[in-house]
């Protein structure tokens, strides 16, 4: 390895304590003279090698004391613990010609005055002092190394110098030695540091010694064209909020983690001048504050709107406001009408048409194929937003843009069923299989759009995914539905009172205890929610509570998606690792949810046994107006159903148990390893948001060595669209850029690697789209 260059002045020091044996007494000791104290921030480094006695106030732990103190220790008369060779006499202060006339030296110096007969110096061959430039510049007494000749490099030098002694000196001799050099040995990330102190400018003062300070003014002067001394934080706000020079760095850094540096925003609002400029409009805060609020003015106003109308109008206002979406406030969560307005916009393609025909199959295969984004979107939107004014205000567009698409889809479904259901000709999914190796997750009111975020958060995870629909039973609630999903032995399950089914046998209503007792008779294992079961057999278990949070929080099932989606997949996961051959996933149900609550259609109470938000049992012989179909478990009993997207009951924004795609086509998943196998424990893609060219990634089960990337091809590493892959963070978080605009659009895909090239999990994105 390379000396540093600690090493070569030790040895600059050793070599000035050597003497010709055969013509001069051995030195009594080496005085150092320094007159400038160039040296004194560093000597007790040096001590650490050589044994070094200081001149000046008294303390022995430090080795230094008067010349008394210093003449007893070099005739060692007094104990300084040295060490062995002949010692250094560090004179911080002192030059050699203070000494040099023993009558006239001052008196502090009078006791060590007479040494200098004695002793060798440690001083330039020119006989002046050992500066520090002149020491390592020296070619045959010192380091030889080339550092330029002015002002601000020998400032730099010295500030630099405690670091220095730690460098290479093989590398140092590869290059001219100037202030830029220096400064970045003290301060190697200047960008940083003027964020961090316009962050947070007392405190920065308080972290960091006089070196760095200094050094960080001399840096902010000659590469940033201010001084924080003297210009302050809102001139270097206003600069940085310019972008220009150094400053266009500095804001990328800013921009790529603005939630590490909460203090600038602050800066910046006070720093916006009177005259903005259009260009720079998204630095300011206010101004993203000003089109947060006629956004969200504006989506108030769609509840006079039409469908056709508010189409038209999210369309002007995602070209007004779409370029929010990749600014720092969009990433501090600060513009969150501007995301929600993404899903809007979605939403207002997909509503643009009716879902295709009018018979079963056509409605089934249009909504399976891209209807249900439509359900989708409105979830997202209002997901997008926490205020109560920013979910009315989104609510109002998504009641403008999808109620009355949504209202047509279920009107169009109940003419196909009617004569469907009335001619038992009508067939719901049949039971969970029994397949040996087969293990089924029964997930209550999974909704085939959330079904859709299950499937591509599995994918994710390298299973293999087959997905499908099917028909939930009539009506679409939990009590007949659920248990035609039971496997059970045939006729196992008859009607029972209410909407309920019921033990064949006994009668009994078919309640969790009842259907788990039938599965167990049938030779079904029913796990518990984190119960593996025994991969030998067949097993049933539960999974997520959607409907549970539908029927409590309504429209606020939104807030907690992301969780149940979570829950499910885990579960699935832990599955497939403990061994099962595959892992259905099926479901009894849909629902609708319709933000600010759906029409009350008014059923005349004397007409029904049991009257729910969507169906009602009617009692024998009940002449109502609404559509009925027969009822599942007895097709003599005739079910009310809400007509279109309508509610028997008032302020219901979230129901089930009528006819409409989102009730009745339902979700199946089949779940296994697949050819090459998964790898459950790796790493897991949660979460990915694009902000403009920005993409930002959350990941679960990350490990050392693991990089993330942005490629055309998923294995192919040539095809990278990022700026640079990047190592993933113990924080699990990563943001990679896509430096070519033309891109925006296009799709890619976003892959985790192992170290040796393997993909641990990979999603489809669209590059600056999110989905």
């Amino acid at each position: 390895m390379s000396d540093t260059v600690l090493d070569r002045v030790i040895a600059s020091l050793r070599a000035a304590c050597e003497f010709n044996h055969n013509a001069h007494m051995a030195p009594v000791a080496l005085l150092w003279p320094d007159e400038a104290r160039q040296w004194e921030p560093v000597v007790d480094r040096i001590a650490e090698h050589l044994p070094i006695v200081t001149l000046g106030d008294f303390d022995q732990a430090l080795k230094r004391g008067p010349a008394y103190w210093v003449r007893c220790v070099v005739a060692g008369t007094s104990p300084a613990g040295l060490g062995d060779g002949v010692p250094v006499v560090y004179l911080p202060g002192v030059g050699r010609g203070s000494v040099r006339a023993v009558d006239s030296c001052p008196p502090h110096l009078a006791p060590i005055a007479e040494l200098q007969y004695r002793s060798q110096w440690f001083s330039h061959p020119n006989a002046r002092d050992w500066s520090v430039r002149a020491l390592l510049t020296h070619a045959s007494r010192g380091v030889g190394l080339q550092i330029a000749d002015d002002a601000d490099t020998q400032s730099a030098l010295l500030l630099a110098l405690d670091r220095l002694l730690d460098e290479p000196v093989d590398h140092l001799k590869r290059q001219l030695l100037d202030a830029q050099v220096f400064h970045d040995l003290v301060n190697p990330d200047p960008v940083r540091s003027v964020l961090d102190w316009l962050d947070d400018p007392n405190g920065y003062r308080k972290r960091f010694d006089n070196a760095q300070l200094s050094v960080f003014v001399q840096q902010c002067k000659s590469e940033f064209g201010f001084d924080p001394n003297v210009d302050g934080e809102i001139t270097a706000a206003r600069k940085l909020a310019g972008r220009q020079g150094s400053w266009s760095q500095a804001w990328k850094r800013f921009a790529e983690q603005p939630d590490r540096y909460s203090g600038i925003v602050g800066q910046l609002r006070k720093a916006r001048p009177d005259m903005l400029i259009v260009d720079d409009r998204e630095v300011w805060p206010q101004e993203n504050e000003a089109a947060e609020d006629q956004l969200r003015s504006a989506l108030l106003d769609f509840s006079v709107l039409t469908p056709e109308g508010a189409r038209s109008e999210v369309a002007r206002l995602e070209k007004d406001h779409s370029w929010r979406r990749g600014t720092v406030w969009a990433d501090l969560e600060k513009a969150p009408l501007a995301f929600a307005l993404e899903q809007l916009a979605v939403l207002a393609d997909v509503t643009s048409h009716a879902l295709a025909g009018h018979d079963l199959d056509s409605l089934r295969a249009d909504y399976a194929q891209g209807g249900w984004r439509a359900d989708d979107a409105v979830l997202r939107a209002l997901g997008s937003v926490h205020a109560d004014t920013d979910r009315a205000a989104v609510t109002a567009a998504v009641r403008a843009l999808y109620r009355k698409w949504l209202d047509d889809g279920a009107r169009s479904l109940q003419d196909a069923i009617g004569s469907m259901a009335n001619a038992h000709t009508y067939h719901p999914g049949g039971a969970a299989s029994t397949e040996p190796g087969v293990v089924t997750v029964f997930v209550d009111g999974l909704r085939l759009d959330i079904a859709r975020r299950i499937e591509a958060r599995l994918l994710e995870l390298g299973l293999a995914v087959e997905s499908s629909t099917s028909l939930s039973a009539l009506p679409t609630v939990t009590e007949p539905a659920k248990p035609v999903l039971v496997p059970t032995a045939d006729r196992a399950l008859g009607p029972g009172p209410e909407l309920h089914a019921a033990n064949a046998v006994t009668g009994t209503k078919a309640s969790i205890q009842v259907l788990r007792s039938l599965m167990g008779e049938h030779g079904v294992q029913v796990l518990g929610l984190i119960e593996p079961g025994d991969p030998a057999g067949t097993a049933w278990t539960e999974a997520g509570e959607l409907d549970h949070r539908g029927h409590d929080v309504g429209a606020r099932l939104v807030d907690y998606l992301d969780d149940e989606v979570q829950r499910i997949v885990g579960r699935v996961r832990e599955l497939v690792a403990a061994g099962w051959k595959r892992v259905d996933v099926v479901t009894d149900h849909g629902w609708i949810l319709l933000p600010g609550g759906m029409e009350k259609v008014e059923l005349k109470p004397a007409t029904t046994e049991i009257k729910k938000g969507r169906c009602a049992r009617l009692k024998d012989g009940a002449s109502v107006s609404t559509p009925t179909v027969p009822w599942h478990w007895d097709h003599d009993v005739r079910i009310a159903l809400a007509p279109g997207a309508t509610c028997f009951e008032a302020g219901k924004d979230y129901e089930h148990g009528g006819v409409s795609p989102q009730e009745c086509f339902v979700p199946r998943l089949s779940v296994s390893l697949g050819e090459v196998g998964a790898a459950p424990g790796g790493p897991e893609i949660t979460k990915v948001k694009w902000l403009g060219q920005l993409c930002r990634i959350e990941l679960g089960g990350v490990t050392a060595g693991v990089t993330v990337d942005l490629r055309a091809l998923p294995a192919d590493p040539a095809t990278s669209i990022a700026e640079e892959a990047k190592e993933t963070l113990t924080t699990g978080k990563v943001s990679l850029v896509v430096p070519d605009e033309d891109l925006d659009g296009e799709r890619a895909y976003l892959v985790v690697v192992a170290p040796d090239g393997a993909i641990l999990a990979q999603r489809e994105v669209v590059v600056g789209r999110n989905r």
